[in-house]
């Protein structure tokens, strides 16, 4: 970590050597601002500009109220109206090599911007005492693009229609803050700028009745429903019906699909009246393939929700971050500010 207070007297502190790029090209301009955020401080300690050569260069001190094991610092930039962060330093071993920020272009939200959907798993578990179905929805965009897309007078930078019928909506722990997304005429809308890449979406709702149908817009990739056995006689038509899949103690009933344009999946409780009647012939054919392919994010999920949890850390630190700059610029109220940023800095104690 940073350095201990028997070598306080002999260390340098840190020094943050780093470049900014837009997309790939180095910028010749800008502002870079330092932050410092532990359970005992947050705010921003510094900042510089960027050079011609987009380069930038922090000499940090130790401070003299050094919380041990808590103390991090990141650097941001503003670009566009959008703020990117770096990566988060706390040890010397975190400024080896090159510090890099990179921001990109912004473009506006229209009918000719669409950032796909690359894997969807949406987990099923039946309402207790019924009827119905609690709904865990897991999205992987990808934003293909060299820009980052922006919300703009033609709508928010992503969107994508529900079940029908689903209440109870909220934004599970994922890349997607919780005020960044609302819920209206059966469809999520998420303001939130999507840079280049891919960002995870959870989302979590109540489905009122057993029988519902679900929309696929705009395509997606690959597309799993998974059902928490027990689950009962279910048709389902507009997906294959691939092998079960178990996972952290419990079985799954799964439902998968391959490049899947825009359609519309129904899900009713009853047999089937022929093994293939829920199977259309072209998701046979790819079955065995979906037993691999498909199941990619499902599989995943334990692994990201670990790395989530190894990584809160960071985003509650960014979090502050980005609450203390709407603070600065009064666009947040005192009494607002003060509860949210509390509740952020006691989850880094936890």
């Amino acid at each position: 970590m940073l350095p201990t207070a028997a070598n306080a007297q002999t260390s340098p502190g840190l020094v943050i050597s780093g470049e900014v790029r837009i997309g790939d090209e180095l910028a010749d301009s800008g502002t870079v601002v330092l932050h410092r955020v532990s359970t005992l401080f947050s705010g921003e300690v510094d900042s510089v500009s960027v050079r011609s050569d987009g380069r930038f260069e922090f000499v940090i001190p130790q401070p003299e109220d050094l919380d041990l094991g808590n103390d991090v610092y990141f650097a941001s930039l503003r670009y566009q109206g959008i703020l990117y962060f770096g990566a988060t330093v706390s040890e010397a071993a975190d400024t080896v090599g090159t510090y890099l920020i990179r921001a990109y272009p912004t473009v506006g939200a229209g009918p000719s911007i669409h950032v796909p959907v690359r894997v969807r798993n949406t987990f099923l578990e039946r309402s207790a005492p019924g009827p119905g179905w609690m709904v865990t929805d897991l999205f992987e965009i990808e934003n293909r693009s060299a820009a980052t897309v922006v919300a703009s007078e033609f709508g928010p930078t992503w969107s994508h229609p529900l079940p029908p019928g689903a209440t109870d909506f909220a934004v599970g722990q994922s890349d997607l803050s919780p005020d960044a997304a609302s819920f209206s005429g059966g469809v999520v809308h998420v303001s939130a700028p999507v840079p280049p890449g891919e960002r995870v979406y959870l989302f979590r709702y109540r489905i009122p009745s057993d029988a519902f149908t679900l929309p696929l817009e705009g395509g997606t990739g690959s597309m799993e429903l998974l059902f928490l056995e027990p689950a009962g006689e279910l048709t389902v038509n507009g997906l294959a019906s691939v092998g079960p899949l178990d996972m952290e103690g419990a079985t799954y009933r799964r439902f998968a699909g391959r490049d899947l344009a825009g359609t519309v999946v129904t899900i009713a409780p009853g047999r089937p009246l022929s093994p293939s009647a829920s199977i259309p012939f072209v998701a046979v054919l790819l079955a065995l393939a979906l037993t691999v392919a498909g199941s990619i994010l499902a599989m995943r999920m334990p692994r990201r929700a670990s790395a989530r949890m190894a990584a809160r850390r960071q985003d509650v630190l960014v979090a502050v971050a980005r609450l203390d700059e709407l603070w600065q610029s009064g666009q947040i109220e005192a009494d607002e500010y003060r509860g949210r940023r509390r509740a952020l800095l006691a989850e880094l104690e936890r």
